[in-house]
């Protein structure tokens, strides 16, 4: 690691020219109603919630860097702060039309319309975090059995009408085998779940207290991992869509008679590139949007025509414009994070997700590994 760039401290910052993230989370609480032996953000910090005041510069640096993309809101436990509500409001007003809520499911699940209200001030999604389905896997990962509040959250927000992504950490040897029993569960819950993200477990300045963790999973071995536990053909991961190719990886799988089939196997790079276009970065972000808006906008598109015309062999004898659009597809995200001995420079400055802090808005790795705790 260049030990110049571990005392840069602007190191990883999007500068909003030439670097700017598709996504991006803002923190307004340190404080958490859960002590997981797994977690990257202020597991050792004073626990208290960020200020209003502070919350508002940070989405103002946000979208000062980017524009209104894809917010997530994080913590901590973001449901503990007591202007949540007010902080959705206000993102919505300031222009943030896809606003995630990164969140363990305990307050959702448990108190009644809590979550509806949240959609009533501007909410769009859930990120729940969701481990496995093993009461062992949560015990070792979060440290207490989360299964019944996992289904919980899945059921309240389906009642609220939104959309939900399951957030996986990946640790090896604790729930690298539950990966095809995941994404089978998200496809039991198709209505609701719209994607699937499996992170690679990393060892950031929070607290990792799984002392037999050898070493993390990389984005090909992670990848293979999912396709063979889910009975998905190789090869449907895209690596150079999102960021750098050792970073990010997605498919788009279609739900035909039970068996899952990845777009990507089935159409060529001319035909991606020619819908993805100049603007890729902003056709992606709008798959966060959900399966229907994303539909409704681009329902005339030639080329996303096209597209579905050479894959037609997924959906067998159907042609109707009307079948294709009711079949059922997931998203599935592979995430391989940098440690900070692995940090590498590329890799960074083709970064899509980003933190918005106070004094600016740094990419995910380069902020947890060197900014978070810096000051």
């Amino acid at each position: 690691m260049n030990e110049v760039i571990t005392k840069n401290s602007q190191f990883g910052q999007f500068n909003g020219r030439t670097q700017t993230p598709l996504m991006a989370m803002v923190e307004i609480s340190n404080r958490c109603n859960m002590a997981c032996p797994v977690c990257f953000s202020g597991a050792h910090n004073e626990a208290k919630d960020v200020t209003f005041d502070v919350i508002k510069m940070r989405i103002q640096n946000l979208l000062d860097v980017a524009g209104p993309i894809p917010l997530q809101i994080s913590g901590g436990e973001p449901t503990l702060h007591p202007e949540l509500p007010e902080v959705i409001h206000y993102a919505r007003k300031m222009g943030f039309k896809n606003i995630e809520l990164i969140t363990n499911g305990i307050r959702i699940s448990r108190e009644k319309d809590y979550l509806s209200s949240l959609v009533d001030c501007g909410l769009t999604a859930v990120y729940l975090q969701f481990d496995g389905l093993s009461r062992n896997t949560y015990l070792q990962l979060r440290g207490m059995d989360m299964s019944e509040i996992r289904s919980r959250s899945i059921a309240v927000t389906r009642q609220a009408g939104i959309c939900c992504t399951l957030a996986v950490a990946v640790v090896r040897g604790v729930n690298d085998h539950e990966l095809g029993d995941i994404v089978n569960f998200a496809i039991e819950n198709i209505d609701t779940v719209r994607a699937i993200n499996f992170q690679a477990a990393a060892r950031f300045s929070g607290r990792f207290d799984i002392q037999d963790q050898r070493h993390g999973y990389g984005l090909t071995e992670l990848t293979k991992l999912i396709e063979e536990q889910s009975n998905i053909a190789p090869g449907g991961f895209r690596t150079d869509i999102l960021g750098h190719s050792q970073c990010n990886a997605m498919s788009l799988v279609y739900v035909i008679d039970g068996r899952l089939e990845p777009l990507f196997n089935h159409i060529s790079e001319k035909t991606l590139s020619k819908f993805l276009g100049k603007n890729r970065r902003e056709i992606i972000a709008e798959l966060f949007g959900g399966k229907e808006k994303f539909a409704r906008k681009h329902i005339l598109n030639p080329n996303a025509w096209r597209a579905l015309l050479e894959a037609s062999a997924i959906f067998g004898s159907t042609r109707k414009l009307s079948e294709i659009l009711k079949a059922q597809h997931i998203l599935l995200f592979a995430k391989s994070f940098m440690e900070k001995k692995d940090l590498d420079e590329s890799r960074i400055n083709k970064c899509n997700y980003g933190i918005a802090a106070t004094d600016g808005v740094f990419s995910f790795c380069a902020y947890n590994n060197l900014h978070r705790f810096s000051k």
